[in-house]
């Protein structure tokens, strides 16, 4: 019994470590130390829930100890991402930043004006993209 224990246990710290490793190289869990790095990219984001615009908030990705590359400054609508090279930084990524519950929702996104479909998670974000995502929550009769 005391084996499986001691196997469980080392298990599991191992698992943590391999993690840590894991995130430490990918830049979703980075903290950029400066904005002043070589690939640069603003999207602009306009979002309605149930017909109703809500605004973007400022400081997404923005800790009191971190800024990731992917980030608001304000509450303009301005997804400012910053990072030593490029990178596919995509749609679902700020939303999972903001904590944006997207399960309660059906989702419409425009991209530069054309609508993505239900893959709209994986849109990459580039330099110069406007994004509209309409969602209306589930069950809901608002047209």
């Amino acid at each position: 019994m005391i084996v499986l224990v001691v196997i469980a246990v080392a298990a599991g710290i191992i698992t943590n470590i391999i993690t840590q490793q894991v995130r430490a190289q990918d830049p979703l869990y980075q903290c950029i130390t400066s904005e002043d790095l070589p690939y640069q990219a603003y999207v602009t984001i306009f979002v309605t829930v149930n017909n109703q615009e809500i605004t973007v908030p400022k400081n997404i990705g923005i800790l009191p100890d971190c800024v990731r590359p992917m980030h608001t400054h304000d509450s303009n609508g301005v997804i400012h991402i910053a990072y030593e090279k490029p990178y596919d930084f995509r749609l679902g990524h700020f939303l999972w930043y903001w904590n944006f519950d997207i399960l309660q929702y059906d989702a419409t996104v425009y991209v530069n004006g054309f609508d993505i479909g239900e893959k709209y998670l994986d849109t990459v974000l580039h330099d110069g993209t406007s994004i509209r995502m309409d969602f209306k929550s589930k069950n809901s009769n608002i047209i």
